[in-house]
């Protein structure tokens, strides 16, 4: 056999072996690899509702209380007529609120207490004709990264993300136009 044909072998032999081993780091991989069932994480729908139908808002949080009424097109707050409020960071918030989901759920909870819902870091109300929401933000639980949240007084616990607290507890500065914002509403567009 010449030289040129045995190099051609080696090379082939040597590509073979590496695509022998490939194939069986594959096989290793899809065996311990987890089923997409298994990767995937479950959601539970906590809140789903229509933001447009929300005519009252009342939040207790640890930034202060908020209370605001539908008032036709916007919000005003009920304590303080004059005080203008923000529409926009108001239907944001609403967006935010009214389409909660969990990464987890614990149901027939007989002790409220032990989530920290007995006394929550967040209590707000959402009205609209006959319907009310009421929902409560617990203790925070570093080990699986969320919140204990609660709807209506049910005894199903809810876990939420960091993003859900952060979206609930607003103070009421959150909602109010600033001065610039209301100076720009005041005037009129120029014309070019």
């Amino acid at each position: 056999m010449n030289k040129k044909k045995k190099n051609q072998l080696i090379i082939l032999f040597i590509l073979l072996l590496i695509t022998a081993a490939a194939f069986g780091a594959l096989k290793v991989y899809q065996k311990n690899a987890p089923k997409e069932e298994e990767a995937k994480e479950e959601s539970y729908s906590v809140l789903a509702i229509d933001s447009s139908q929300v005519t009252d808002i009342g939040l207790i949080g640890s930034e202060g209380t908020v209370n605001l009424v539908r008032a036709g097109e916007g919000f005003q707050c009920p304590e303080d007529e004059s005080l203008a409020i923000d529409g926009s960071a108001v239907e944001l918030f609403l967006s935010d609120v009214c389409s909660i989901t969990a990464s987890m759920k614990i149901e027939d909870v007989e002790d409220m207490a032990q989530y920290g819902l007995d006394d929550p870091s967040v209590n707000l109300t959402l009205q609209w004709d006959n319907n009310m929401y009421t929902v409560r933000l617990g203790d925070y639980n570093s080990i699986i990264s969320g919140y204990y949240l609660n709807i209506n007084d049910e005894n199903t616990v809810y876990v939420v993300s960091s993003s859900v607290y952060y979206a609930l507890d607003k103070s009421p500065e959150d909602f109010r136009l600033t001065e610039a914002e209301e100076e720009g509403e005041a005037l009129p567009e120029s014309e070019d």
